[in-house]
């Protein structure tokens, strides 16, 4: 039988090893370049205004209502999804707070579907929309990210979607903030007004003054204008708050406003804030992991020294000539 510091020496010598083929493909199965992870759980931004305005769709007159009013998206990923990219579905409602049927309350509805690249968070296939309202489904090209930043988001300007004008707009760098011990970067969009029609067709983007004078264009078209501030986590390019504020109306074809469509500041509550913060804590930076691997590696090989020097009986001799 084998002596007991042989044993302790034999189970350092197999330790060590362990650790220091752990250092050694930790890349492979624990990415440390702040891709999208795809187990996410807190995939909604809710935001709310307690005092916003809205046109009521279903009414011939164009009524405008003052009433508590919800804007939500929320992001599933899909299959199939991979290494490099993630299928994404997104869905954006807008709804009023009030005591109306689903449909009166409900001001806009639609789903996006489109892959993106889980690491520069760009959109990488062309989106398919289905809007609930207005249109059937249709394919819309985006040139930038939405939801994803880039990870290690750097302090520049980032072209970002707009699912009103489905067009990108740029979102420029503000300022770097500290949240919840997470390194935020703060950057705002702001769109002037724009005629929406001219993007694409639909007939949401059209309507028809009533009461125009004889020989006056009656012809309305819809405006969309907003002011949008993302904060973005600078690991992992997810972003953790959206604040927007938002006019849409109807006005003329030289930009006169004319009819209230929807005004809208929207907020999101702090505890779901602190969710996103929550999560993406848990996504690493290569500093971190390259820290990981070389502790690993250092501590293994230490090991299997003090291990292979134990079972050759190195510290047994030392001790017996000590005792001579």
């Amino acid at each position: 039988m084998l002596p007991k510091s042989r044993l302790i020496s034999i189970l350092l010598l197999g330790l060590g090893a362990a650790l220091l083929v752990a250092g050694l493909v930790v890349p492979r199965f624990v990415h440390g370049d702040g891709r999208m992870p795809l187990d996410l759980d807190t995939t909604t931004w809710t935001l709310h205004d307690d005092e916003a305005r809205t046109r009521l769709v279903s009414d011939p007159g164009g009524r405008v209502l003052d009433s508590p009013v919800t804007r939500q998206l929320h992001m599933d990923i899909q299959n199939p999804s991979g290494e490099e990219e993630a299928s994404l579905r997104v869905g954006v409602t807008t709804m009023r707070d009030s005591r109306q049927s689903d449909l009166d309350r409900l001001v806009t509805a639609e789903v996006w579907n489109f892959g993106v690249d889980r690491l520069s968070g760009e959109v990488t296939t062309p989106a398919v929309l289905t809007d609930q309202l207005a249109s059937p489904v249709s394919e819309v090209t985006v040139d930038g990210v939405w939801l994803k930043f880039p990870a290690h988001a750097e302090q520049t300007s980032y072209e970002v979607f707009d699912s009103t004008l489905r067009q990108t707009r740029p979102a420029e760098f503000v300022e770097e903030l500290d949240m919840a011990g997470r390194t935020v970067h703060h950057y705002r969009q702001t769109i002037e007004p724009t005629n929406v029609a001219q993007q694409f067709a639909s007939p949401m983007n059209t309507t028809t003054f009533a009461d125009v004078p004889e020989g006056e264009d009656a012809r309305g078209f819809l405006y969309h204008s907003a002011t949008r501030d993302f904060f973005v986590d600078q690991v992992s390019g997810l972003v953790v708050e959206i604040r927007e504020d938002v006019d849409d109306y109807y006005g003329t074809v030289d930009g006169e406003k004319r009819e209230e469509v929807l005004t809208f500041e929207g907020r999101m509550p702090q505890e779901q804030i602190d969710a996103h913060l929550d999560q993406v804590a848990e996504v690493r930076d290569s500093g971190f992991l390259t820290v990981l691997r070389w502790v690993l590696i250092g501590l293994g090989a230490l090991l299997m020294l003090v291990g292979i020097a134990g079972a050759f009986g190195l510290f047994g001799r030392s001790g017996t000539r000590a005792r001579h």
